[in-house]
């Protein structure tokens, strides 16, 4: 559509103003297309345990500590998860 080419961000409402600002217009858009009508929560953890493990055994070389700050994790419970997934019997 070519209305869309003179759209910025301050022609969007409410929330959809800052979403813009973050991603983009075209962005916002199709998230709109995808999800209007919607209440989207977006959760405080934005990976899966088996993401942080993986990064856990790459990074051989960084301490469990840093790892579990980057991905948003004290160490206690970066290393409960780990505990968890090594106590899992694959059959």
């Amino acid at each position: 559509m070519s209305e869309k080419q003179h759209i910025t961000t301050v022609d969007f409402a409410g929330i959809y103003k800052e979403i813009a600002e973050v991603i983009g217009i075209e962005a916002t858009i199709a998230l709109h297309d995808n999800f209007q009508g919607q209440q989207i929560t977006l959760p405080k953890k934005l990976f899966t345990k088996d993401y942080i493990l993986r990064q856990v055994r790459q990074d051989g070389n960084q301490d469990i500590k840093s790892v579990a700050f980057q991905y948003g994790y004290t160490e206690r419970r970066l290393r409960q998860i780990i505990k968890e997934k090594d106590n899992i019997k694959i059959t």
